[in-house]
């Protein structure tokens, strides 16, 4: 699949594949690079941006816990980080009616930008965390009513 990333704001268009679950190959500029990744989530083409991989393996992060993080139980109504890092923007409000795919936050990962998506249709409900904190992997950010 063909997706746009972002890379210190500038955009790229690479070809995606999936080889195998977590292991990708991604094409950029003529060159090939395989890339593992957990996403823990399904994302919308359109939607993704994808890190652009150096040509020798990154060290794996340490994961950072968020220091105030609300409560909540998981269940599909509960949109999570899929990796560590930083809340950088939120981009939608709570009452508003978002679509399968929107850009809800902007999610700040190994210097990447990855605009996280809904995974429905439906209207946040909450928004369980603020510009400026560190997630974890799992970690709830909004929940979808």
């Amino acid at each position: 699949m063909k997706v746009k990333v972002v890379v210190n704001g500038k955009e790229y268009e690479v070809d995606v594949e999936e080889v195998m679950p977590g292991k990708f190959r991604v094409t950029l500029e003529g060159k090939t690079y395989e890339v593992e990744a957990n996403l823990g989530i399904q994302v919308a083409p359109v939607q993704t941006q994808v890190a652009t991989p150096a040509p020798t393996p990154t060290p794996t992060p340490t994961p950072v816990q968020a220091p105030t993080t609300p409560q909540v139980q998981a269940s599909e109504n509960v949109v999570t980080a899929p990796m560590p890092g930083k809340v950088l923007k939120i981009l939608v409000q709570e009452g508003q009616q978002v679509k399968l795919g929107q850009g809800l936050l902007i999610l700040e990962a190994m210097k990447m930008e990855n605009e996280i998506p809904a995974p429905r249709d439906g209207v946040v409900k909450r928004i369980l965390v603020k510009e400026g904190d560190a997630v974890d992997t799992g970690t709830p950010l909004i929940e979808l009513g």
